[in-house]
C-alpha cells in the first residue's frame, strides 16, 4: 500500500520542477536554433556560402605566355621579352602588426637581435619593426634612414623602391631581406618587351603596348604567330593576400610564342644605314628611302629610311616606314614599262628607230610639249633608252598602245599592295582608266609622272626585269621556329606574276646596263662588278604650294611644282649578267648650292653604286672586272 503523499514536499519542490522545465525549454529552443543555424549554413545556404569562400580565398591566376623573339637572318636578337625586377613595399603587410609579429618570432627563433616588445602597444610594435627595415635598406638604397623610413611608411598602396634591376641585383635585395627577417618589403619580377637594335629597324620591328600587344611593325602583323597562349594556376590564400602553396590547384602551363627570323642581315642592315646617314648629311633632303632585295626570291636584304622613329623620345610622332608608305613620282625609272611591254609584244625590237626631234616635241594629237636633255634626231632604241629621252619614251608608247601599257604597268605591281609582312603599305596611284586619260596624262604617265609608287614596288618592279620577268612578292619573314629550336617552319618564297617574257627581260638587262656604262647611269659604277638600273628626275610635288582663294578669302585650289625642288632615284641590280641584289635609292628634295648638280645620277645614283658595292661584299659575291672608265651622260 502507497503511503500517503507529502503535500510540504511537494510544495518545495514546485520551483525546481518550474526551473527544470524553463531550463528544458531554453535547451531545446537553443538546440533547435543551432540545428536551424547549421541547417541553414550547410544545407540551404551551404553551397552558396562554400562558393562564397572560393571567391574570397581562391582564384585563378594566369601564367603569361612569353612573347616570341624576333631575330634578324643570322640569329641576332632584334626584339625578346626580358625580365626585370623591382623593390617594392606592401602598405598592407607593413602596417598589419600580425606581419611584424611573425617577423619578430622569426628573428628570435634564428636568434637575431631585436630590441624587446614587452609593454609596447600594437602600434609601436609596428613603427619598430618599421624601423628594423629602414635601418637595414637605407644603405643599400643610398637614402637616410629617416628617407627609408618615409617611404616605408608611404601611403600608398605599393611604394616601388627600387627599379629595372638586373637578376644579380634582384639575387643580392633577396638575400638582404631574407638575412633581416624582413617581410612587407618584396622583390618583384615584370616582363618587358627590349630591342637590343634601338633606333634601327625601329619601323619594320615594330613594337607592342601593355593590353594591345603588337601595335606595329612585325610586332603587329605576325601577332598571332608571336604571342602564344598563356596559362593558370589555381591558388589559396589567407586574408592578408599570401598565398598558401599547400592548396596549389590544377596548373596549366602556358604555351610560349614562337620565334620570328627575318630576311634582313644587320650587318648588311647597319652597312646600308651608314651610307643612308652619309647622303642625308651631304644631300640633308626632306626624306632618303633605300631598299635592297635578293633577286631569287624577293627576299629584303635592308630597308634604311631617314626620318625613322626614334624609341627613346617619347614625342616622336613619325611612326611611318617611307619605304612601304611613301608613294612619289618615279620619273624615268618608270620607263621600263613602255619599253617591256612594247619589246614583249613584238611592236619594237632593238633595232628600231624614232625621231626625237632634237630635243623639242609636241604631238600634233595630245599638245603637249615633251623636252629631252639630250639633243637627238633618228636614233635607235638603245640610244632612246640609255639616254633617257622622254620624246622617245613617248613614241615607244604609242607604239605599245594605252590599253596595252596598262596591262604591263598593273603586270609590274604597280598601283596594289606587293603584300610585304608589314602594317601600313601603300597602293601608290595609278590611272587605270582609259577614258579618264587627259592629254598631259598620255604623254607624262609613260616618263613617270602622274602616277605614284613606293619605293618597295619600284624595287620588286626591278626585281622582275633581273629575275627573267618573274615577279616575286616582297619576303621579310625567313623561318619560324618553335619548341625550342625543334620545329623549324621556312616561309617559302611566293611568285606574285609574270611580267615579260624570260628574253624580254634578258634584253631590258642588258638596256639598263647600258645606261650605267655609256649612260645617264655611270655614276652607279663601283669597283669590280658590272652593274645595271636607271636614273630618276621628277620635279617634286607639294600640295600646299600656290594656293589660290576668292575675293572672300576662301580657298579656291593649291598645289603644284615649286621650282628648284626635285625627286631623285636610281634603280637598278648588279652583278649585271647574273642579278644577286636590287637596289632602289629615292632622295626627296635634296639640297644643294650648284642647283645643276641636282640629279638621279649625280645624286642617287653613287649611293646605289657604295650600297650594291658593300652589300654584295657582304654577301661574298667575287668581283669580275675592274673598274669601268668614267663617261656617260648625267640625268
Amino acid at each position: 500500500m502507497m503511503p500517503p503523499p507529502n503535500h510540504r514536499q511537494i510544495r518545495l519542490d514546485r520551483p525546481l520542477v518550474g526551473r527544470m522545465a524553463v531550463a528544458t525549454c531554453a535547451l531545446t529552443l537553443g538546440f533547435s536554433a543551432v540545428s536551424w543555424r547549421l541547417y541553414d549554413l550547410h544545407l540551404k545556404r551551404g553551397p552558396a556560402l562554400a562558393e562564397e569562400a572560393s571567391r574570397k580565398f581562391r582564384e585563378t591566376r594566369p601564367l603569361p605566355a612569353q612573347r616570341g623573339s624576333i631575330k634578324d637572318l643570322s640569329g641576332r636578337y632584334l626584339a625578346y621579352d626580358e625580365e626585370i625586377f623591382d623593390l617594392s613595399t606592401n602598405r598592407v603587410h607593413l602596417h598589419e602588426l600580425l606581419t611584424a609579429r611573425l617577423a619578430i618570432a622569426e628573428m628570435r627563433e634564428a636568434k637575431y637581435s631585436f630590441p624587446s616588445t614587452v609593454g609596447l602597444t600594437k602600434d609601436q610594435i609596428v613603427a619598430s619593426y618599421q624601423e628594423h627595415i629602414a635601418d637595414k635598406i637605407a644603405p643599400k638604397l643610398g637614402l637616410s634612414r629617416e628617407q627609408a623610413l618615409a617611404r616605408i611608411r608611404s601611403k600608398e598602396q605599393i611604394e616601388v623602391l627600387a627599379e629595372k634591376m638586373t637578376e644579380d641585383q634582384a639575387k643580392e635585395w633577396k638575400a638582404l631581406l631574407a638575412a633581416h627577417h624582413i617581410r612587407g618589403v618584396y622583390v618583384n619580377s615584370t616582363i618587358r618587351r627590349h630591342y637590343p637594335t634601338e633606333n634601327r629597324l625601329a619601323l619594320i620591328v615594330g613594337g607592342v603596348e601593355d593590353g594591345r600587344g603588337g601595335v606595329r611593325g612585325v610586332e603587329k602583323t605576325q601577332e598571332q604567330v608571336l604571342r602564344g597562349v598563356p596559362g593558370s594556376v589555381e591558388v589559396e590564400h589567407d586574408k592578408s593576400g599570401r598565398e598558401l602553396p599547400l592548396y596549389r590547384g590544377e596548373i596549366k602551363n602556358p604555351v610560349h610564342g614562337r620565334d620570328i627570323h627575318l630576311t634582313i642581315d644587320m650587318a648588311v642592315q647597319d652597312a646600308v644605314d651608314h651610307i643612308v646617314e652619309q647622303a642625308s648629311l651631304q644631300w640633308r633632303p626632306n626624306k632618303i628611302m633605300a631598299v635592297v632585295t635578293d633577286v631569287r626570291d624577293g627576299s629584303i636584304l635592308a630597308m634604311s629610311f631617314r626620318p625613322d622613329h626614334d624609341r627613346g623620345a617619347p614625342g616622336s610622332t613619325n611612326w611611318k616606314n617611307l619605304a612601304i608608305y611613301e608613294p612619289y613620282e618615279p620619273g624615268s625609272t618608270f620607263k621600263i614599262v613602255a619599253f617591256t611591254g612594247a619589246l614583249d609584244t613584238g611592236r619594237i625590237t632593238t633595232r628600231s628607230t624614232f625621231d626625237c626631234e632634237l630635243g623639242d616635241y609636241t604631238d600634233p594629237v595630245f599638245r603637249v610639249p615633251l623636252h629631252d636633255l639630250k639633243r637627238q634626231g633618228v636614233v635607235p632604241v638603245t640610244d632612246i633608252f640609255k639616254h633617257s629621252s622622254n620624246i622617245g619614251t613617248f613614241k615607244v608608247f604609242k607604239k605599245l598602245g594605252q590599253e596595252k601599257f596598262i596591262e604591263y604597268v598593273k603586270a609590274f605591281g604597280f598601283g596594289r599592295p606587293t603584300g610585304i609582312e608589314l602594317n601600313g603599305e601603300s597602293r601608290g596611284y595609278v590611272n587605270d582608266s582609259q577614258k579618264g586619260w587627259s592629254n598631259a596624262t598620255y604623254s607624262r604617265f609613260p616618263i613617270g609622272y602622274e602616277v605614284n609608287c613606293t619605293p618597295i614596288q619600284m624595287a620588286m618592279a626591278y626585281g622582275a626585269i633581273a629575275n627573267g620577268g618573274i615577279l616575286m612578292k616582297p619576303r621579310l619573314i625567313d623561318r619560324v621556329v618553335s619548341d625550342g629550336g625543334r620545329k623549324v617552319e621556312v616561309m617559302p618564297p611566293q611568285v606574285a606574276g609574270h611580267v615579260c617574257k624570260g628574253q624580254t627581260a634578258q634584253t631590258m638587262r642588258e638596256l639598263l646596263q647600258l645606261v650605267v656604262e655609256e649612260g645617264t647611269g655611270s655614276r652607279a659604277r663601283f669597283e669590280g662588278l658590272e652593274a645595271a638600273g636607271k636614273t630618276g628626275t621628277t620635279r617634286r610635288y607639294d600640295p600646299e604650294h600656290n594656293p589660290v582663294y576668292d575675293k572672300k578669302g576662301r580657298l579656291l585650289r593649291k598645289g603644284g611644282y615649286p621650282e628648284g625642288q626635285w625627286i631623285t632615284s636610281f634603280a637598278g641590280f648588279a652583278p649585271a649578267k647574273d642579278p644577286k641584289i636590287v637596289c632602289v635609292v629615292v632622295l626627296d628634295y635634296p639640297k644643294c648650292e650648284d642647283k645643276t648638280a641636282i640629279g638621279g645620277g649625280k645624286v642617287a645614283a653613287p649611293i646605289f653604286g657604295e650600297i650594291a658595292s658593300e652589300v654584295l661584299k657582304q654577301l661574298s659575291v667575287r668581283p669580275s672586272r675592274p673598274l669601268a672608265l668614267e663617261g656617260g651622260d648625267q640625268e
